[in-house]
């Protein structure tokens, strides 16, 4: 069988043809168009080649084009109608090489008027390749530095080999050399030397005579005892002639070509395109691909696209408008896939700028913000009223007017873009919906962790975060440490209908130990907590990753506010306080024993770093379960402001920074999220 190299394709057509030949190709009346697509093995892509096209007429030939590599020959050639014939050189024509085989072929040729001529030249291998072949006996038995000597000579003659008079190869281990012998030689004459560390040095030497191109001579060496016991090194020379089937075949390929226009531009999607897909030997795959999607030619339809077969050999393929209301708005390839009987293939991308609506991308939108920029593309310049719609339920639409920003690029901005949303979006262009309508379902909003208040462990004392998590949650637990009390631990009495088993109960207790104490607010809040002294220095605010903007909190809870018992900033009934903040990476330090940093929920509008803020403060108590939800207010002077940290605090005794309250309040909470 032949191997397959290179393919090099030349389609002769006529001047009457020329609809079907790039535009900026001029011709003659009395000239045809050559047209070469060039692809070659990748094992070939690095070799040299040189191709010559020759005008003949009678004996004699003049050379009318040459090209030093494949990539050379350009895809359009005219030439003038007549005989021709092709010459191609692949490989360096070196008489001696380990690297390089040389090819030649020709072919002859003829424009004429009428007739689309294939060409195909095969290019034979001139090379005589001969392997010496080292048996692993010779590595064992011999010292290092044997060597095989083959040169194109009826003798060995190492002062010429060394002068570079005599053509040779130096073989030192298994491989094979490629020789062109000249037309004066037939012979080539091998020469072994090496050194025997007992029998000293050993020569062996012999001549291959009637040498022939194409052809493969193997020499084969091997160190083994004879008869009487002596070591000897073997020779044997298979002199027989093995087929080496190496051509490279020059053959053309399908072409794809725009029908009055050149396909090498990029095309609009807003006009209509025919191609035209020849090739010369039938069809048997025809097949575009446009992102993803593959669509059958041949076999099957497409909304937008249309076959006409002239043969087996030639088809127009048109594409209109329509085909692209599969895809975005932008640039894409639209690829052609031919395949042929006799193996030719194709692959071709064409280049569109398509009309339409444009994937909204993670950097689009922020649904913190509640902004989203949406963008389409538009190629026709004739264009009048592009509008973007959208909507998040599919039936009730907004639709915006679209600014155009340079390059096609229009965009609209919305306002209320929500998380965990389906939002649908298209583009309207003149009052009608052009392309194709795109998708987009946002992220839920961040929650917080351990917001179901399940997860807990005890170290030196309770703490509401597991072991080995991240804490985000905190408690004045360690400063009731150090008089034996617990101010909040979990609770396996949970709200109807919790998924979860635990949550959060905040006992207000007076601790002492030795007759030295103080009254202790039960809390759970969002933060850090050190003790200085009998004082506890409490910062609020963990860092907080918002995805989006939070409504509100909503959180479950029982409680009971008790008459106060214990310190003197205020009498009466104990009062529960929660409250949430969101601050701009801004954190407030409580310290008990300085009131001028006591955080104060009534001035929480004016307190810096704010973004936004909600709070409940108040004496009634539940007795049961009950769900609560807190407004999260936003500040006009922060609107802009991108959040960093969450505040969030419980207490049932909102007076506890004072050391201020009753031993009879308590509280469970359960169930805390942000609501979007």
């Amino acid at each position: 069988m032949k191997k397959i190299f290179a393919i090099l394709g030349a389609v002769l057509v006529l001047a009457s043809c020329s609809k079907d030949i790039d535009p900026s190709v001029e011709m003659a009346t009395n000239e045809g168009a050559v047209r070469f697509g060039v692809a070659i093995a990748e094992d070939m892509q690095e070799k040299s080649a040189i191709i010559k096209i020759y005008k003949v007429e009678g004996e004699e030939q003049q050379l009318v084009r040459r090209y030093e590599a494949l990539g050379d020959v350009p895809e359009y050639l005219s030439l003038l109608n007549g005989n021709y014939v092709a010459k191609v050189q692949v490989g360096e024509k070196n008489i001696t090489s380990f690297d390089e085989k040389y090819y030649i072929g020709e072919q002859p040729f003829v424009i004429e008027a009428g007739i689309v001529t294939p060409v195909t030249v095969d290019c034979q291998l001139q090379s005589t390749i001969v392997k010496v072949n080292y048996d692993a006996t010779v590595a064992e038995k011999l010292n290092e530095g044997y060597f095989t000597n083959v040169s194109i000579a009826e003798s060995y003659d190492a002062e010429g080999i060394a002068t570079g008079d005599i053509h040779s190869l130096r073989y030192e281990e298994t491989k094979e050399g490629y020789f062109i012998l000249p037309a004066e030689h037939t012979s080539l004459f091998w020469h072994f030397e090496g050194t025997h560390p007992v029998e000293g040095d050993i020569v062996k030497e012999a001549v291959i005579e009637n040498v022939k191109p194409a052809a493969k001579y193997t020499i084969t060496l091997k160190y083994s005892k004879d008869a009487p016991g002596n070591l000897v090194l073997e020779a044997t020379v298979d002199e027989s002639i093995e087929e080496v089937d190496d051509t490279l075949i020059f053959s053309p390929d399908p072409t794809v070509m725009g029908d009055g226009f050149n396909e090498k531009e990029t095309q609009l999607s807003t006009t209509a395109r025919t191609y035209n897909v020849s090739s010369l030997a039938n069809i048997t795959t025809m097949t575009i691909t446009l992102g993803d999607e593959e669509f059958d030619l041949i076999n099957g339809t497409t909304e937008g696209i249309s076959v006409v077969k002239s043969d087996d050999m030639n088809y127009k393929v048109s594409i209109a408008p329509e085909f692209f209301n599969i895809t975005t708005g932008g640039a894409h390839n639209v690829e052609f896939n031919i395949l042929d009987v006799d193996g030719g293939k194709l692959k071709k991308a064409i280049n569109y700028n398509v009309q339409g609506i444009m994937a909204l991308g993670a950097e689009d939108y922020s649904l913190w913000f509640g902004t989203a920029t949406f963008k389409a593309n538009i190629v026709d310049a004739a264009a009048t009223s592009v509008k973007i719609a959208y909507s998040a339920d599919g039936a009730s639409w907004t639709e915006m007017d679209a600014v155009a920003m340079g390059n096609g690029i229009y965009t609209a901005q919305s306002t209320d873009f929500a998380c965990e949303k389906s939002y649908t979006y298209k583009l309207i262009v003149g009052g009608v919906e052009y392309g194709k309508t795109l998708a987009l379902t946002t992220a839920a909003g961040a929650q917080i962790p351990n917001g179901d208040m399940e997860r807990w462990h005890t170290a030196s004392w309770v703490l509401p975060y597991g072991k080995g998590d991240t804490p985000f949650w905190l408690t004045g637990n360690e400063g009731g440490a150090m008089v034996g009390a617990t101010l909040t631990q979990s609770s396996d009495d949970v709200r109807p209908g919790s998924a979860g088993t635990k949550s959060a109960y905040l006992k207000s207790q007076y601790a002492s130990m030795m007759g030295i104490g103080k009254f202790a607010a039960g809390n759970l809040f969002t933060g850090t907590f050190a003790l200085s002294g009998m004082d506890g220095i409490v910062t609020f605010g963990r860092d907080f990753a918002f995805t989006a903007k939070p409504k509100s909190m909503s959180f479950w809870m029982k409680n009971n506010e008790g008459t106060i018992n214990q310190g003197s900033h205020t009498s009466g009934s104990d009062i529960y306080t929660v409250m949430v903040i969101i601050t701009d990476g801004t954190t407030y330090t409580v310290n008990t024993k300085d009131e001028s940093t006591f955080l104060k929920v009534d001035k929480l509008d004016s307190i810096p770093g704010v973004i936004g803020y909600g709070y409940i403060s108040n004496t009634d108590s539940r007795a049961e379960w009950t769900e609560e939800t807190i407004n999260i207010i936003y500040r006009e002077d922060m609107k802009n402001v991108k959040p960093k940290k969450l505040v969030v605090s419980f207490t049932p005794s909102g007076y506890g920074d004072y050391f201020c309250g009753s031993t009879d309040s308590w509280m469970y909470v359960d169930d805390i999220v942000l609501n979007y």
